[in-house]
């Protein structure tokens, strides 16, 4: 009987094996996929930190909320030109047109950091409509009185001949560990760990810096994590 049995164990312990190995990355299981490409569309997308201080009669850029005056605890605004009363530590969100062709959702914290002042800390989401971007040279100026946004973490995945959202740039392959990009009247070429600087426009009204490094560099694609800036005239 026990003879009969050791055929019967010695499958059953053959096939938890073989299930534990396909489980275990590098054992013969199912390869990880590559990332999926960062698409590029008719909007691309943003979220960038946001802070500001205002004084009494000021606006936030490119928003519709005014802080009329300090009430001893309490605050008035003017939201889209109703009276709105918050307090210290207060939500606040206004979703609207920031500019042509750009849509903005602020989500906003209300702090007071000194008597007469109110502060509003938060993150805005943006979508810059219909985006054509164009090349500018590095030495040019996005116009003055803009509203600008900075320090927006971006991180793109781009597979060999598509283009880095937002930008000129195409990846065109890499050989031998070094990235060749179309797209642009600057040095082509950059390896692991390079930065790549771009400035240019998504739209007449819409500047936008991209400040990235090359994350990572194979037979997938290109990596790219950094930051931007976007100046939106209104």
């Amino acid at each position: 009987m026990r003879q009969r049995l050791q055929p019967t164990l010695f499958l059953i312990i053959a096939l938890i094996t073989a299930a534990l190995a396909c489980a275990i990355p590098g054992t013969g299981g199912t390869p990880t996929p590559p990332p999926s490409p960062t698409p590029v569309g008719d909007t691309i997308f943003f979220t960038a930190p946001y802070a500001i201080t205002l004084e009494p009669g000021t606006t936030i850029p490119g928003t519709e909320i005014t802080f009329v005056q300090q009430m001893d605890a309490l605050y008035e605004l003017r939201v889209e030109g109703l009276r709105a009363v918050r307090q210290d530590g207060d939500a606040l969100t206004w979703r609207g047109i920031v500019a042509p062709g750009v849509f903005g959702t602020y989500r906003l914290r209300l702090r007071s950091p000194l008597v007469g002042q109110l502060r509003a800390e938060g993150d805005v989401d943006l979508a810059v409509l219909n985006p054509a971007p164009v090349e500018l040279p590095p030495t040019d100026t996005p116009p003055a009185g803009s509203v600008h946004y900075n320090s927006i973490p971006v991180q793109y995945f781009v597979p060999e001949g598509h283009r880095i959202p937002g930008s000129t740039l195409v990846y065109d392959g890499q050989e031998d560990g070094i990235a060749r990009l179309s797209g642009t009247a600057g040095y082509p070429y950059f390896a692991l760990d390079a930065s790549i600087l771009w400035l240019g426009k998504l739209r007449e009204n819409v500047y936008i810096r991209y400040n990235t490094r090359v994350s990572s560099l194979n037979e997938n694609g290109l990596g790219l994590t950094g930051t931007a800036e976007l100046w939106v005239t209104e």
